[in-house]
């Protein structure tokens, strides 16, 4: 590296550390317990046993074994869990036995290690795929210009396998731009990560075209031979498919490997034909997408960063990784649009490779303020990226404020405060109170309360089953399950049918045996008939 090189990457280093530090203080909150969890982040939630899990010893070295192996959310592949308890693994140290119950200290740590410290990573490896840090000032503000996208700061405040699923797709690139069409190492490498980006959450499987479009571009340039191409080609899918296996080695085990076809399968329906509700909409049916407006910029900024890919792909010496990034982008893209559950983080393995090509509208090293109209013309580049970047921070701050004060203005913590005072407290049992909760409900169990939730939500059949004393509702599905038409919008209308006859009575306090005392704008608070008679009247 030269001097400038070294000096660019020290620079990056100090920024990228007083970035992860940032996220410290903000990914501290909304994890007093592990029930604090489902409410602002269900999948936090739903992950959290199982990593606190893979670190429980067992009776014997094989049960311990087994622990950490056998994960059991295979909703997500087995690296997300495997770096997640790595990450915990010196906390466990450190804090010994009792250290389960650091809940806080052990959810900011993932939240960290998991997401912040990736995505840190992603964007400097991107960087210097379009600088090779031998400017500055570009590599600079490229690389804070990454870190400030909302989409990027929404996924530093929670613990998700995204961080590292971009990570793989950085390093995919970043090897591929490498290898520089010579077809070794680096392009070897670039199969790895892409194996291991396939494993995480799909994201290497939607390199279908880009690998194409590189060993098609190696014979068009007379790099490759067609006989050679296609031995490249099938031991890059070799290597890649021994990467998948090798970072998830469940495969190898026939019951665990029909679990997880299952498991992703289930994922894939659910992602495209929805969840609870079917969605068929079309991505732009009302326009320009809020959510893309605000977590990755307006219609310009989008139009800025496709004219630097073009103008990239234009000139020869970026020609290529422009047309790489490009291949990347459009199967996941068409994805996505396809897709009937849409979220902010799937757009950011495609966004961040994106806006790291607008360095190709970026000026020199000096930028003369004449009336020569290129000189005009980079200015106003500069302006509008400014402008985007303004528009960044001040929707980032808002972000960052508001996790940092969330355990103090949620609703659902709201909620449970006025059930401390008015239905828990008040109602003195002998034995332990039985209470039903929506996924998003706070109410943390303790020595007199078990708390039960339902994956599948409540419905007659399974609160008859359970018999609790107490059921807590959250409005919203109150509200939408109680909608006349909701059962024909379901994906499963059988399921549905039947939550609409629970939620409704539930609503309405119609609910038999069970009476309605109290609710707010975020929850119902509903008690068997005689204990509401007993002591709450």
């Amino acid at each position: 590296m030269t001097p400038t090189q070294k000096k660019t990457f020290r620079i990056l280093l100090i920024i990228g550390a007083v970035y992860f530090a940032a996220f410290i203080a903000p990914n501290l909150t909304g994890a007093r317990e592990p029930e604090m969890l489902s409410v602002f982040e269900i999948d936090e939630f739903a992950q959290y046993e199982h990593a606190i899990r893979m670190l429980t010893p067992g009776d014997t070295l094989y049960q311990t074994a087994r622990n950490f192996l056998i994960y059991l959310h295979y909703f997500y592949g087995y690296p997300f869990y495997f770096f997640s308890a790595l990450a915990l693994l010196p906390l466990k140290l450190i804090l010994g036995a009792d250290w389960a119950a650091y809940t806080p200290l052990i959810v900011m740590t993932l939240r960290q290690m998991i997401n912040v410290l990736p995505l840190i990573a992603s964007a400097m490896l991107l960087v210097h795929m379009q600088t090779q840090f031998k400017s500055l000032w570009k590599s600079v503000a490229l690389f804070v210009l990454l870190l400030i996208l909302p989409g990027t700061v929404v996924n530093d405040l929670w613990w998700h396998p995204d961080g590292l699923a971009t990570l793989a797709v950085a390093l995919t690139l970043f090897f591929l731009d490498r290898d520089g069409l010579r077809f070794g190492r680096n392009f070897w490498l670039a199969a790895v990560s892409c194996g291991v980006g396939a494993g995480i959450k799909y994201m290497g499987a939607f390199f279908v075209l880009a690998i194409p479009v590189y060993l098609v571009w190696g014979i068009l340039t007379k790099k490759l031979a067609w006989p050679k191409a296609i031995a490249k080609a099938a031991l890059f899918v070799a290597i890649m498919l021994a990467a998948l296996v090798i970072s998830n080695p469940l495969l190898l085990l026939p019951q665990e490997r029909a679990e997880i076809i299952a498991y992703q399968t289930l994922q894939w329906e659910q992602s495209s034909q929805g969840i609870i509700l079917s969605n068929t909409e079309s991505f732009f049916a009302e326009g320009y997408p809020l959510d893309i407006r605000i977590h990755y910029g307006q219609p310009f900024f989008l139009l800025m960063a496709f004219a630097a890919l073009g103008l990239g792909i234009a000139r020869k010496e970026t020609r290529l990784k422009s047309s790489i990034i490009l291949a990347w982008i459009i199967p996941l893209s068409i994805s996505i649009f396809n897709l009937a559950t849409r979220r902010t983080h799937y757009w950011l393995p495609i966004m961040m490779p994106l806006f790291s090509t607008l360095v190709n509208l970026f000026p020199e090293e000096k930028l003369r303020f004449s009336s020569k109209r290129q000189d005009w013309a980079k200015r106003s580049m500069i302006v509008l990226v400014l402008l985007q970047a303004a528009l960044f921070i001040r929707t980032d701050v808002g972000i960052y404020t508001t996790q940092l004060q969330r355990e103090h203005n949620a609703p659902s913590i709201l909620f449970y405060e006025k059930l401390e005072t008015q239905v828990f407290d008040p109602i003195v049992l002998d034995r332990q109170l039985v209470v039903y909760r929506d996924w998003h409900v706070y109410a943390p169990a303790t020595v007199s309360r078990r708390v039960e939730m339902n994956w599948d939500l409540a419905s007659y059949s399974y609160i008859e089953e359970l018999d609790p004393d107490v059921i807590l509702l959250d409005r919203e599905n109150v509200l939408l399950f109680s909608q006349e038409d909701i059962v024909g919008q379901a994906v499963d209308q059988g399921d549905m049918a039947r939550m609409h006859a629970f939620y409704g009575d539930a609503g309405r306090d119609e609910l038999p045996g069970y009476t309605l005392v109290l609710q707010d704008n975020f929850g119902y608070a509903l008690v068997r008939n005689e204990l509401a008679e007993a002591f709450l009247e």
